[in-house]
């Protein structure tokens, strides 16, 4: 606290000590009482500079003395006055309250020529007259109120050449009433340039400080709209240049001089007027600056008052409108100015006593402000009141306010520096502390994610026993999850290595063929944009690379996935060539390209282009691609512009000699010549077929050789085409495509073969030559069981293989043993109804009995024939059962039961045993029976459209709707409907439609595909 009056009271004695220096000769003058009645003889030395003519001048009162009269046989008697000073006591107004009078000296000069005068404020009009001719004035004395116009202060100077080493210096002055009126400030005599010299002294520190305030208030308004965050320092800028506008209109008055404003009411409307502007934004900053220590009832309090002082004062100007105005009044307008304005400063030294005993630290900045313009402030009221002059305090505040402020940025700069320092520590600690985080997480995730892959595993492959399609399907989709956990682990665990450095890499031999390979099989996949081409311009025949083959493709791949995605029309060209030893490698683009500022942040970890923000990905991929080509001892960089394309350009050295192919892959980089095989390649092994498509014979004789050694049946085709053919006819256990081929890709065979079979039925493995991105691992999943990345590690791709077997073989035994626990439900059920039948034949129609056990031995024969023929009947042996069974109910029934058949005799198709018939037996004792006129049943099987429509349909006692939804809904334990429901469900594209409505009975409608089987 001490230091904050230590700095008040420094600032307050500065300004008073600058008052003081600056106007001595207000207080005291030095040469006092150097004219003597009316003459002054100046000597070489004092014509040096300037001399103030203070002392004896004689004045005329209420007389205009004409300078070519001669003032010794002037009949008015002059009295001698001490100039400067008031005239209020010497004059008496006329009738219309004017006063007038004539100043008069002799100055007397040591040699004859160019002398002049700086006049400073004679009020409130003047003319100057040297040696009878008028040199200058400002207002307009005279002698009538209509013919007087008044000056507002104004300071000028006048020239004349001296006569007989004399200056007979005349001033006519004029007022109205009991204004101060006269000389004010003492009038400087000196030779001409030293006259001239002094007034542009003077004109230039005016224009200095107006200009200085201005420029500075410029420089925050412009740090303003920069960001647009501290409205401080908005409102202090406006305060400085309101501040230089004001410096204009006073002292020189530089404003004036540029802009002539004759009507003197309107030049101090416009003094007056800007005052409370400076302190509208003044308020401004030191609220912004501390908002919680400005009470806002204060604040508006405040600028109202303002706000009244710009009206009454600057706009509408009634106080200051009327000429003819009292000594009294003028003083009241005086008065109530600043009692307007006061209140402002009592709230300016609130706030800042309040921030003071908060002790906050940057507070002494603005107090040091805030002092000085109350300073300034003071003297200006002093000036405003009693005309007291303060020379140079304009200066002094400008220099104070940039000097507190500067001190204040400075120190505001400082803290933020600190700042950012503090949280650039931490933000590294962070970093390290989340690097750590992801490798450690990643390494944890590792091992449960592994257990419920190799848990999910040994369950799809039977090892714990068949599981039901539907919990088949539920495990492969847990698997696939997993897998994709793991590979978004694996995401991380990289990037935490590319973060810290620790990429691994293994440099190998590498051909260029591999940038073929990566750009053909992009192209087939990512690019749907038919305006885009993608051009690779490479010859097969340049040496080879030394680098990580893995790694080199994804580099290449995050290229070319970055210039897909940012190329709408046009062509992406990737070229490479052989320059001092090293491959260049170049991925040019025609699309969006990339502004200078941007072009060196783009290789920074997470930096995005600001236009760019809303696209996917987080800004790793081009960091990442540097990362590994540095480590690969290579480089890469850019060029650019923004509107015509990017050239993104990378090198790898040169191998120095030639490696062999190790045997646990399968490539075919280095392969001398090209092989021609006879297809299709077929070998006979054991019960497992492996189809194998790929359009490069000599993949296909590694593969199919391979396949064959570990016992496999094997086929091998060049196409797609073919292989969809083969399939169509023959059993594939599992399929094995290239996804890159010429007339159908790998990607085309996966979708035209899921049409057929699911992934539990056709297991697919795609080979392909890129790593694992997740936009393409969306896309293979659509119809591919598992990839590989070449080259191919044979051990890899025979586990995959078993595993996929092994899946797809539970899931034929799940089928089967489903369909077989379905059947065993199904015939105690019927058996039982049928007995029941045959006894009551038995006591009334023998030739009956003997008939119904005749049916009774077709039913029994089905159920022999179906054990045998795993649970899958031909539909006439399916309908054989189906007549049987209903020829036993009608014998019971008698004419109650109706039966109408509609079958299509050429339909040949293999269906669930036991499926058609329950049905039938649903109708017959939960519908027909249920009535007591009996009812019909109609059988229908016909071909409809792309389907074979089984119907089976009764007119009896139907269901309700709540029991019609808890059928569909799999909740009814009807034996008869739910069993051959689940039966039709394990199959492939059939669907079941049921209807029913009481009492007008019951449809049940299977369409099954119209193929040969099912």
């Amino acid at each position: 606290m001490r230091k904050n009056i230590l700095v008040v009271v420094s600032i307050v004695m500065l300004f008073v000590l600058v008052f003081i220096v600056s106007n001595r000769h207000y207080f005291f003058y030095e040469n006092k009482n150097i004219i003597e009645n009316g003459i002054v003889t100046l000597s070489e030395e004092q014509l040096k500079g300037t001399t103030k003519l203070v002392g004896e001048w004689l004045f005329y009162p209420n007389e205009f003395i004409e300078p070519e009269e001669s003032l010794e046989n002037n009949k008015y008697q002059p009295i001698i006055v001490t100039a400067p000073g008031s005239l209020t006591n010497v004059m008496q107004p006329d009738k219309e309250g004017l006063v007038y009078g004539t100043y008069y000296v002799k100055v007397k000069v040591p040699t004859d020529g160019q002398y002049g005068l700086y006049i400073n404020t004679i009020r409130r009009a003047n003319r100057v007259f040297i040696n009878a001719v008028e040199v200058g004035g400002k207002g307009h004395p005279a002698r009538t109120l209509n013919d007087h116009r008044s000056e507002n202060a104004d300071k000028y100077t006048v020239l004349s050449h001296s006569n007989n080493k004399e200056l007979h210096i005349v001033i006519h002055i004029g007022g109205y009433h009991n204004f101060q009126h006269g000389m004010i400030h003492p009038i400087e005599f000196g030779t001409a340039g030293k006259v001239q010299e002094l007034y542009l002294k003077k004109l230039l520190l005016n224009a200095f400080v107006s200009s200085g305030h201005i420029i500075l208030g410029m420089i925050y308004c412009f740090s303003y709209l920069q960001n647009h965050r501290r409205k401080e320092e908005l409102f202090f800028g406006l305060f400085t240049i309101l501040t230089g506008i004001y410096m204009s209109f006073i002292n020189e008055k530089i404003f004036f001089l540029l802009v002539p404003i004759e009507l003197i009411a309107f030049q101090t409307s416009l003094q007056l007027g800007i005052i409370p502007l400076c302190l509208i934004c003044l308020t401004g900053f030191i609220y912004y600056m501390y908002p919680h220590f400005m009470k806002k009832q204060l604040l508006y309090l405040s600028l109202l008052l303002l706000v009244i002082v710009i009206f009454l004062f600057g706009i509408y100007f009634p106080l200051y409108g009327k000429l003819t105005a009292s000594l009294e009044e003028s003083n009241f307008r005086k008065l109530f100015y600043i009692a307007l304005i006061a209140p402002t400063f009592l709230n300016y030294v609130t706030v800042l006593i309040r921030v003071l005993l908060r002790r906050l630290e940057e507070a002494k900045y603005v107090l040091i402000v805030v002092t000085s313009v109350g300073s300034y402030g003071v003297l200006l009221s002093l000036n405003f009141i009693a005309d007291i002059p303060f020379d140079y305090s304009e200066f002094t505040l400008f220099l104070v306010m940039l000097i507190g402020f500067s001190l204040l940025l400075n120190y505001r700069a400082n803290a933020s520096l600190m700042k950012v320092e503090n949280l650039t520590g931490e933000l590294v600690m962070h970093n390290n502390m989340k690097d750590e985080f992801l490798v450690k997480t990643s390494h944890e995730l590792r091992t449960p994610l592994n257990g419920i892959l190799n848990l999910s595993k040994s369950l799809m492959e039977g090892l714990q026993g068949p599981l039901k399609r539907e919990q088949h399907e539920q495990v492969i989709l847990i698997h696939n999850v997993t897998k994709r956990l793991g590979h978004l682990v694996e995401d991380l665990l990289f990037s935490s290595h590319h973060m810290t450095g620790e990429v691994k890499i293994t440099p190998t031999v590498v051909s260029v063929n591999v940038i073929t390979e990566v750009v053909k099989e992009i192209q087939s996949m990512m690019l749907s944009n038919p305006h885009v081409q993608i051009i690779v311009n490479i010859d097969s025949m340049m040496p080879h690379m030394w680098t990580d083959e893995l790694r080199f493709k994804q580099v290449l791949y995050n290229l070319l996935h970055n210039a897909i995605r940012h190329t709408q029309e046009g062509e992406i060209t990737v070229t490479a060539f052989v320059q001092q030893q090293q491959i260049i490698v170049q991925v040019k683009d025609t699309g969006a390209g990339i502004a200078e500022q941007d072009i060196e942040h783009i290789f920074t970890a997470f930096y995005r282009v600001a236009k760019q923000s809303n696209t996917e990905g987080l800004g790793l991929g081009l960091s990442i691609a540097k990362n590994i080509v540095q480590k690969l001892d290579g480089e890469i960089y850019v060029e650019s512009k923004l509107g015509q394309g990017s050239t993104f350009t990378f090198t790898m050295p040169l191998a120095k000699e030639k490696q062999p192919l190790q045997s646990t892959s399968i490539s075919v980089d280095y392969v001398p010549k090209k092989l021609a095989l006879e297809l299709p390649l077929i070998h006979k092994g054991n019960s497992k077929t492996i189809l194998i498509v790929d359009d490069d014979h000599t993949n296909i004789k590694v593969m199919f050789d391979a396949c064959v050694a570990r016992g496999y049946s094997v086929v091998a085709v060049d196409n797609g085409f073919d292989a969809l053919q083969y399939i169509s006819k023959n059993e594939v256990d599992c399929l094995l495509t290239d996804l890159l081929m010429d007339e159908m890709s790998g990607y085309e065979l996966c979708k035209q073969v899921r049409k057929h079979y699911d992934m539990l039925e056709l297991p697919i493995i795609v080979l392909t030559a890129i790593m694992k991105q997740t936009d393409l691992l969306l896309t293979l999943q659509v119809g591919a069981n598992d990839y590989l990345q070449k080259p191919i590690a044979i051990d890899e791709l025979f586990i995959r293989i078993e595993s996929l077997l092994a899946i797809r073989q539970t899931s034929i035994d799940a089928i089967e043993a489903e369909m077989n626990y379905l059947y065993t439900q199904v015939t105690p059920h019927f058996v039982y109804n049928t007995l029941n039948t045959i006894i009551g034949l038995s006591y009334t129609n023998i030739e009956n009995m003997r008939e119904a056990l005749y049916c009774l031995a077709t039913y029994f024969r089905a159920k022999l024939n179906v054990h045998y023929r795993n649970s899958m009947v031909s539909l006439e042996e399916e309908i054989e059962l189906v007549k049987a069974y209903l020829y036993i109910e009608k014998m019971r029934f008698g004419d109650r039961l109706t039966v109408r058949y509609d079958i299509d005799e050429s339909i040949q198709l293999m269906i669930p045993a036991l499926s058609l018939q329950p049905l039938i037996e649903n109708a017959v004792v939960h519908g027909i029976s249920k009535k007591k006129e009996g009812g019909t049943i109609e059988v229908s099987v016909q071909y409809d459209g792309q389907f074979i429509r089984i119907k089976v349909a009764d007119n009896g006692a139907g269901m309700a709707d709540e029991k019609l939804q808890q059928l569909l809904n799999g909740k009814s334990t009807r034996i008869g409907f739910v069993n051959p429901w689940k039966k039709f469900n394990l199959l492939k594209n059939v669907s079941v439609h049921l209807n029913s409505e009481p009492g007008r009975g019951t449809t049940v409608i299977i369409l099954l595909p119209r193929e040969e089987g099912v």
